[in-house]
C-alpha cells in the first residue's frame, strides 16, 4: 500500500504549514499541482519534500478543476499510489483520525471512497459550525479513495468531484472516529471574495443563468447570521500548527478585476456580488450608477430553503 496526497493549489502559503504538519503523518508522498502561484507556496511545499508539478493551463477561459485533478491523478498513478488523499490546502484531518488512520484506510476496497464529516472552523480556530439547519453545518464528504486504476474525473470546470470514479458505496466514518477540519471560513471577507470569483467564473462559462448562480451561493450568507457553534474539541487540534493569519483574498479580488477589464463590468451586473464594497465602488466608478443584480423572487428562495430543510431533516434521521 502506498498512500499519496494529491493537492491542487494556488497561493496557499498562509495555510500550507498547517496542511503539511498533518498530511506528513499519513501520506508516503505529496504530489502538488501549482496553478501559477505568486506567493511562496511552491517553496514551502518543496522544502517539505513534496513533488510540485507546474500547471500548463493553455488558453482556458475559465478554471477547469476536474482537469487539474486528472493531471494529479495520473501523476499519483505513475508514482505507484494505491490510495489517494484529496484534501485541499485549507483542510486538515483531526488528530484523533491521524492517530489510527491506517486501520481505517486498509478497510477500503479498490474503487471505494472514504467519507468523513466536513467540519467548518467558524470565524476563529476555537469554534466550529454545528448547525444542522445550515447548508454548511452537517456534511460528509469523500476525501480518500482506494484507486481501481482506471476511474477518472468527469470533465467539469467547477463543483467537480473531489475523488475520481463513481460514488458506489462509500465507507462512512462516524465523527467520533475523526473529521476533516476546513479553515476557509476563518475570514468572512476572504470567503466572500472567493465565492464572488466563483460566480464570475460560472457566468463566463455560460452553463447557468445569473439568477441560478446567485441562488446557489445564497448559502454563504449564513456566515453573517446567528448560527449554532461549538468549541473545538481538544483532540481535534491538539498540538496542531495553526496558521498565524487568516486566508488572503487579494488574488481573488485581483482576478475579478481582471475579468471586469476583459468582459466589461456590466457583463457581471446580474451577479449578486455587489455586497463587497470594493466591487460595488468599482462598478459605480466605471458606469456612474449602482448595479442591479438579478435574483429570484423571495418566494422561490423560500421554496428552495424549505427543500433544504427537508434534506437536513433526513440527514438528522440517520444520526
Amino acid at each position: 500500500m502506498k498512500i499519496i496526497a494529491l493537492l491542487p493549489f494556488k497561493n496557499e502559503a498562509w495555510i500550507l504549514p498547517t496542511y503539511i504538519s498533518g498530511i506528513k503523518n499519513i501520506a508516503h508522498e505529496i504530489i502538488a499541482l501549482d496553478d501559477n502561484s505568486i506567493d511562496n507556496s511552491v517553496s514551502i511545499l518543496k522544502e517539505a519534500g513534496a513533488k510540485v508539478i507546474t500547471l500548463d493551463a493553455g488558453n482556458e477561459k475559465v478554471v477547469n478543476m476536474s482537469k487539474r485533478r486528472q493531471v494529479l491523478l495520473e501523476a499519483g498513478r505513475a508514482s505507484g499510489g494505491t490510495h489517494f488523499i484529496w484534501l485541499d490546502a485549507d483542510e486538515f484531518f483531526s488528530q484523533n483520525f491521524i492517530s489510527h488512520y491506517h486501520q481505517e484506510i486498509t478497510k477500503l476496497q479498490p474503487g471505494q471512497k472514504m467519507t468523513l464529516r466536513w467540519v467548518h472552523l467558524w470565524k476563529n480556530p476555537g469554534q466550529y459550525l454545528n448547525d444542522k439547519k445550515s447548508a454548511h453545518g452537517y456534511i460528509w464528504k469523500d476525501f480518500i479513495v482506494c484507486d481501481d486504476g482506471y476511474s477518472n474525473f468527469e470533465d467539469k470546470f467547477l463543483s467537480e468531484g473531489r475523488t475520481q470514479g463513481n460514488w458506489g458505496t462509500p465507507l462512512e466514518l462516524p465523527e467520533e472516529t475523526g473529521v476533516v477540519l476546513h479553515f476557509q471560513f476563518l475570514n468572512g471577507e476572504a470567503m466572500h471574495y472567493k465565492h464572488s470569483w466563483y460566480r464570475c467564473q460560472e457566468l463566463i462559462e455560460g452553463s447557468r443563468s445569473a439568477r441560478r448562480i446567485n441562488a446557489t451561493y445564497t448559502v454563504n450568507y449564513d456566515y453573517d447570521n446567528a448560527l449554532i457553534t461549538e468549541p473545538v474539541p481538544k483532540h481535534w487540534l491538539n498540538g496542531v500548527q495553526l496558521p498565524n493569519r487568516t486566508n488572503d483574498y487579494i488574488w481573488h479580488r485581483t482576478k475579478i478585476l481582471e475579468d471586469f477589464e476583459i468582459y466589461g463590468v456590466e457583463f457581471f451586473e446580474p451577479l449578486d456580488i455587489w455586497h463587497m464594497q470594493f466591487l460595488y465602488d468599482t462598478f459605480i466608478q466605471k458606469t456612474g450608477r449602482a448595479p442591479k443584480p438579478e435574483v429570484f423572487p423571495g418566494w422561490v428562495l423560500y421554496i428552495n430553503k424549505y427543500k433544504n430543510k427537508v434534506i437536513n431533516f433526513w440527514r438528522e434521521q440517520r444520526t
